[in-house]
């Protein structure tokens, strides 16, 4: 009988250890970015705006530079942007504190290339809340980075006159 319940037991543990996991956390927030990139690598807009809460906000990146777009209709504008580009940046590192995501990326353009940078790197930060993403903010350009100085330098040149 003991041999029986510890081979059961033995079974039992190994089995659990050897299932991985169905999917990541809902809430965590790599998790979340790292879906938004599947669904606009796979022209999905749709799937992408359901990753961001109805209220949330984008602010500083594309159609969102000028003014920040909050709600998922202004934000759609801009994910359909982004899958019409199809140039999707390569994430280089994820910090993740609390509910916060902070991602160093690569971005490579036509606009980069244009001002003489094959790439440029970039910080975004992403607060997610119940699985969604409420805000995206960025981006914060690495200017130790020679083509990323370039690239925001010429960047200044591209802005109308006040």
């Amino acid at each position: 009988m003991h041999k029986f319940r510890f081979l059961v037991t033995l079974l039992v543990s190994v089995l659990t250890l050897a299932t991985p996991p169905v999917a990541p956390a809902q809430g965590d927030p790599a998790a979340v970015r790292e879906q938004l990139m599947q669904a606009i690598t796979r022209g999905d807009v749709a799937g992408a705006v359901a990753l961001y809460a109805e209220d949330a906000v984008i602010d500083g990146l594309g159609v969102c530079t000028a003014a920040p777009c909050v709600g998922k209709a202004a934000i759609q504008k801009e994910i359909e942007r982004r899958v019409t580009a199809k140039n999707p940046p390569k994430t280089l590192s994820n910090y993740v504190s609390g509910n916060v995501l902070t991602t160093r990326l690569e971005v490579s353009s036509d606009a980069t290339r244009k001002a003489g940078a094959e790439r440029v790197i970039v910080w975004l930060v992403y607060e997610v809340k119940d699985g969604r993403i409420v805000a995206e903010r960025g981006p914060l350009f690495e200017r130790t980075d020679p083509q990323t100085a370039r690239y925001a330098e010429w960047l200044k040149t591209q802005q109308p006159s006040r």
